[in-house]
């Protein structure tokens, strides 16, 4: 779902990577948490107790929702299911784009953009062209349900329409699926 989590001042770095976790620092001088997060594992965090601050506050639309009574526990299960599916469908044609493949510790849009770039010309296998063409749309299609279901603009998290820093888009934006 996201690229990058930026760390709090609250987070210890060196804790952090001791933990297995791949940070970068940016020019900016902030150290980040690359995605997909290595502490992620099957469906639930492996270092919980010692999560990172903003792992520890994010609510994605989904539990927004369930708390707010908009919708059941059971609705949002189902729309997390079908998100994964659609991940699986994503990874599944990434993996028929390329013969090889590409790294699966690679966020999923990256290696969707590597499946993507490969040069194709009037030569090119017809079922590749389409298996591009289904990937492409496939990914779009991924990336606007977890706009729409999961993910949270920085006017949402922070309530003040005029916010949106980079740090905080650079939070926002990307993949974790």
């Amino acid at each position: 779902m996201f690229h990058t989590v930026l760390l709090q001042p609250s987070d210890s770095p060196k804790a952090l990577s001791a933990l297995g976790l791949k940070l970068k620092k940016r020019k900016n001088g902030k150290n980040y948490i690359l995605q997909p997060c290595p502490a992620f594992r099957g469906s639930h965090c492996s270092i919980y107790a010692a999560r990172p601050e903003r792992c520890r506050v994010f609510e994605c639309r989904q539990l927004q929702r369930v708390s707010a009574g908009e919708i059941t526990e059971a609705a949002a299960l189902e729309m997390i299911q079908d998100t994964q599916r659609r991940v699986a469908e994503v990874t599944d044609l990434i993996e028929r784009s390329i013969p090889g493949g590409t790294n699966p510790r690679k966020p999923l849009s990256k290696r969707c953009e590597t499946a993507r770039v490969e040069p194709l010309d009037a030569t090119s296998d017809p079922e590749v062209v389409a298996l591009r063409d289904q990937l492409t749309r496939a990914m779009r299609e991924l990336d606007e349900l977890l706009d729409r279901e999961f993910r949270i603009g920085p006017k949402e998290e922070s309530g003040n329409p005029e916010s949106g820093s980079p740090d905080q888009q650079a939070w926002q934006c990307g993949d974790h699926f």
